[in-house]
């Protein structure tokens, strides 16, 4: 590694992942004014900002979630920092394209955040997050989050998963062409 490299600042992707109603945007927001700096632009993307346009239309939640991916990889090439990805991220391999894409740029240090830190020990009980997203999402949706989730060690562990792996490997999605 030459020595201008080394001396080099990473710039930051980190992902949060967390059931709704946690905190992950007032999170994202936090550390997108902490990391940022002068004159670089910075960017926090959720899937959420396609999902209100669509009215939460599940039909449309596929395409909107490539939407998001699309805007990371287009964020990650002007070189955006920080980049912090705020959506539930419940399976490993939800979260699995925007760290390949971090590791393929190869100047980002990625970082996963789970709130509340240490779930699903430290988890917030449903009714809680019910009455914190004004009842909007019904508790089912809660249920069905904490049934699938999926603990990820460290982000070797999430891109190192074969099913992760197996239902990528042939995405002809723009930031997996390679």
């Amino acid at each position: 590694m030459s020595r201008g490299r080394q001396n080099q600042r990473l710039k930051k992707l980190i992902i949060l992942r967390g059931l709704p109603g946690v905190g992950k945007t007032s999170t994202a927001e936090m550390l997108c004014d902490e990391y940022a700096r002068p004159e670089v632009e910075r960017g926090i993307f959720s899937t959420d900002r396609y999902h209100k346009r669509s009215n939460y239309n599940r039909k449309y939640f596929q395409r909107n979630h490539q939407r998001n991916r699309e805007d990371v990889f287009k964020a990650l090439n002007r070189g955006v920092d920080p980049i912090i990805v705020d959506n539930t991220n419940i399976s490993l391999w939800e979260m699995w394209p925007y760290i390949h894409m971090g590791m393929r740029q190869g100047d980002y240090d990625i970082t996963m955040m789970e709130l509340p830190k240490g779930y699903p020990q430290h988890k917030i009980s449903i009714n809680k997050l019910y009455r914190w997203c004004h009842g909007n999402i019904p508790k089912r949706t809660f249920r069905y989050f904490e049934a699938r989730w999926e603990k990820a060690y460290n982000i070797k562990h999430v891109l190192n998963d074969s099913y992760s792996i197996n239902r990528w490997e042939r995405s002809k999605e723009k930031w997996n062409v390679q």
